[in-house]
């Protein structure tokens, strides 16, 4: 998730659902490619790779005539070893998908388990972002987020999308200037035209330099380029329909597919729901509310402790709270090792261990620090932790940049200064404590130098026999609200919600979750309509 979250005149973009991603896969970086070069084909690893015979063309869905990608369709796939035990290869997808052939081509890096054998099926996952490495999440957490029968069974495919991490990366800044970017602090007074101008400029300044290290892709990494990238990859794997298990905002990766590739869509898991009918701004409000609620749900947590750091009741922990963003965004401090600890860098800080239950004590620590002892140190490690800085002061890769890029792709951003406010105004009233610095992203997007790519969403996803839509009612950054809506508008789906605390349901200890979902994946067994677990 990155960490960028201040008020729009500062331009903190904040990505909330792509958290999901860092903490489901356990790290925030690889440990690096550990590649040996030696070719091998999933379930044979040191064996001579063997072609693969891609499935046909699904002209119907392609903007072109099928000559024109039958190249990436049918390529052959060349296994490497990598990751000790796993194997990785490169799937070509052309950058423009209505033009291919008309800007460079993209490798995208994909990287298999390599568990299930031979004969074994694929598991195409996507762990969250937008801008999450779904390669990181399968190679350093395989045991960890999904079941052995499941790795057993399935060679499990992880996949960084285009513009993330090893897949072209969206690039604006180095390390330095990342590290200045994050410490910008406003010498302008909020809810004046003088800070609305500042962050025009500014803006402007951040998405040339976009422009000029990324160039023509930051047109092109928008939802729907990145599902043709996964149906090349279903093809190249040679499965006539994809199996997927999507997380956050691959639950959007995975209903953009089943309304573009209906046929081809086999067992569908989307745990963490988004739902894909609603605005840029009641997509960004929602999230807020569900910060909100989730504070709500840790004071009181923090309260029965007896040793809670902010207050004795949970309205004097929700007003500690506040009291603390609103004090060190009127006044910044010095961290330990010198840099700005900003309000944006708080709160995004104070963020990452709301997202599971078991880090609440975590959360309470850093507060005792900051509450009592003015030292931020935790914070600015868990705001470092999402941005991908190492301890060296290097990033390794940037997911901030890549949501920015999708975001202003995907959904249509409101260009009227009055209309900006209002919208922000609605959100900081419905989450007065997180809701003042989720800023707004339609003043990046104003400048963004290539157009939105937004289509309207179709609920008639005739061809796609079944899908298993998971929510989770305590889940801050995927409203339970939303699985509820989505389950509602798609007939064919069934929906699991569960009871609890937290981002996520599968593989967070609930045995009626991980055996339903087991049980579709690897039996094809699902219960229609609502469960409760």
């Amino acid at each position: 998730m990155p960490e960028n979250l201040v008020r729009p005149r500062r331009l903190r973009l904040v990505s909330l659902a792509a958290a999901a991603a860092l903490l489901l896969s356990g790290c925030v970086n690889s440990g690096g490619d550990d590649d040996s070069g030696a070719e091998a084909t999933p379930g044979t690893q040191g064996a001579e790779a063997e072609p693969v015979t891609a499935t046909s063309v699904p002209t119907e869905e392609l903007p072109g005539a099928a000559e024109d990608y039958t190249e990436y369709y049918e390529q052959d796939l060349e296994w490497t070893s990598c990751e000790e035990t796993m194997l990785c290869a490169e799937v070509t997808v052309p950058m423009d998908w209505a033009e291919p052939g008309a800007q460079d081509d993209l490798e995208i890096q994909i990287i298999s388990s390599d568990s299930g054998g031979d004969d074994a099926e694929y598991l195409l996952t996507n762990p969250g972002g937008p801008g999450s490495s779904g390669y990181d999440a399968v190679a350093d957490t395989l045991s960890i987020a999904f079941s052995e029968e499941l790795a057993e069974q399935y060679n499990i495919i992880g996949f960084d999308p285009r513009g993330v991490h090893r897949s072209a990366p969206v690039t604006c800044l180095d390390d330095a200037e990342m590290d200045e970017y994050r410490e910008e602090v406003s010498e302008e007074q909020p809810d004046t035209e003088a800070a609305y101008s500042e962050a025009r400029e500014s803006a402007a300044e951040l998405v040339a330099q976009c422009e000029s290290e990324s160039g023509a892709l930051l047109g092109h990494v928008d939802t729907l380029s990145v599902v043709r990238d996964m149906d090349v990859i279903r093809a190249v794997l040679d499965q006539d329909e994809l199996n997927y298990l999507g997380f956050s905002y691959g639950t959007k990766l995975g209903m953009t597919y089943a309304q573009h590739y209906g046929p081809r869509v086999g067992r569908f898991v989307l745990d963490g729901m988004l739902d894909v009918s609603i605005d840029a701004h009641e997509l960004n409000k929602g999230q807020a509310v569900g910060f909100e609620e989730a504070l709500g749900n840790y004071a009181q947590w923090c309260v029965e402790q007896e040793t809670c750091p902010a207050g004795d009741s949970v309205d004097e922990v929700v007003e500690s709270v506040q009291d603390l963003f609103a004090a060190v965004e009127e006044n910044p401090v010095q961290g330990p090792d010198g840099r700005t600890i900003n309000v944006s860098t708080l709160v995004s800080g104070f963020i990452t261990p709301m997202y599971s239950r078991a880090s609440w004590p975590l959360l309470s620590e850093a507060l005792t620090m900051a509450l009592v002892q003015r030292d931020f140190t935790m914070f600015q490690s868990f705001a470092d932790l999402q941005s991908g800085r190492g301890p060296d002061g290097s990033y390794d890769w940037i997911s901030s940049f890549a949501f920015t890029a999708v975001m202003c792709l995907d959904y249509p951003m409101p260009q009227d200064p009055d209309q900006i406010e209002a919208e922000f105004e609605e959100v900081s009233e419905e989450a007065p404590t997180f809701g003042p610095y989720l800023g707004h992203r339609a003043v990046v997007c104003e400048e963004w130098p290539y157009e939105n790519v937004s289509e309207p969403w179709d609920a008639e996803l005739g061809e796609v026999d079944e899908l298993l839509m998971i929510g989770t009612t305590g889940d801050p950054a995927t409203p339970v609200e939303w699985a509820e809506n989505m389950h509602e508008q798609v007939p064919q789906s069934s929906l699991i919600i569960r009871e609890g605390e937290g981002h996520l349901a599968y593989g967070t200890g609930n045995a009626c979750v991980d055996e339903a979902v087991d049980g579709y994946l690897l039996d094809g067994d699902l219960d229609e309509g609502r469960t409760d677990c």
